[in-house]
């Protein structure tokens, strides 16, 4: 059987000149190394060197083994210093929205880039469709979008569901005097303020809304944080991750109006590529979901945290 150390043990007869030297080269015995050489000539049927002659002289078959058995030991090598090199940096783009960003985004970013130094995250905080559509165009890696379950269902693209997101009417306190729950009917007597149309967000809303019979937003206002700022204003009433917002207000000032019928949740997903990538695109989406927590700002102290 062919072996490395019997090619390593040809070149460096072939470089230095003797068997002898060779053997101190790689620390062993000039007879150990004319065993490998013995060997190696009975597995490639060839005769490697002209006993005939004194020294270390190639054969006419030495020759043509020569070029094969330095590329062969060469390649060896490199393989063999990969775990002395630095572990190359792999980046990630990385497309998530403003809710993403307001809440449990830098507590990830801090425990990953700990735990995997060998990956770069390049993060884009921006509108779930304009996300999308950089994703379609190659320019995001992984997104973390809110849509329907059904809405990636592509060949060539993988959805993993990352956290479900508590949606509510909410509006100022005392805004809406009617008796809970309130009607969607009822509700249409106030001016509904939502996010634009590149959010998915206000798309998923929005379609909920017209399933209902319902009319869509009078006002719109792209920045999640200038939408609580209207409402908490009193102009209007608004779709909103209501156990987020209710950290965003001082005292009491938003509420959350109960309606029939109620708004679902609205999942967030991790959409990426079924590509040469995909593990690595699958660990990072388990370590989103992982730590999806859509529940209160990151600047607001966990329970039992100082």
């Amino acid at each position: 059987m062919l072996t490395l150390k019997q090619l390593e043990s040809f070149v460096q007869i072939v470089e230095l000149g003797t068997f002898e030297r060779a053997a101190q080269r790689l620390n062993t015995t000039p007879s150990t190394i004319s065993k490998r050489i013995g060997e190696l000539e009975d597995t490639t049927g060839m005769i490697l060197f002209d006993r005939s002659r004194r020294g270390a002289q190639l054969t006419e078959d030495g020759e043509r083994l020569l070029e094969h058995a330095q590329a062969t030991v060469q390649q060896a090598q490199r393989i063999l210093e990969l775990k002395r090199q630095p572990t190359q940096l792999r980046r990630i783009r990385l497309g998530l929205t403003d809710l993403t960003a307001l809440t449990w985004l830098p507590g990830f970013l801090g425990s990953f880039t700990q735990e995997r130094p060998d990956i770069r995250l390049d993060i884009t905080i921006d509108m779930s469709r304009t996300l999308y559509q950089q994703f379609q165009d190659g320019e995001q890696d992984l997104v973390v979008i809110p849509s329907a379950p059904d809405a990636f269902a592509q060949p060539g693209i993988v959805s993993r569901l990352v956290g479900e997101v508590e949606m509510a009417f909410m509006a100022r306190q005392g805004l809406v005097t009617d008796a809970r729950p309130v009607s969607l009917r009822t509700l249409e007597r106030y001016p509904l303020v939502g996010q634009g149309k590149r959010s998915g967000y206000a798309q998923h809303v929005n379609h909920w809304l017209h399933q209902q019979g319902a009319a869509g937003p009078s006002l719109t206002a792209d920045n999640l944080l200038a939408l609580v700022g209207l409402i908490s204003a009193g102009q209007g009433i608004s779709v909103l991750p209501h156990r987020c917002v209710e950290h965003l207000t001082r005292g009491n000032s938003l509420e959350v109006i109960d309606t029939a019928p109620s708004f679902p949740s609205l999942g967030y997903y991790a959409v990426f590529r079924d590509g040469s990538r995909l593990k690595l695109m699958e660990m990072l989406a388990q370590c989103l979901t992982e730590a999806a927590d859509f529940t209160q700002p990151f600047f607001v102290a966990r329970q039992g945290n100082a």
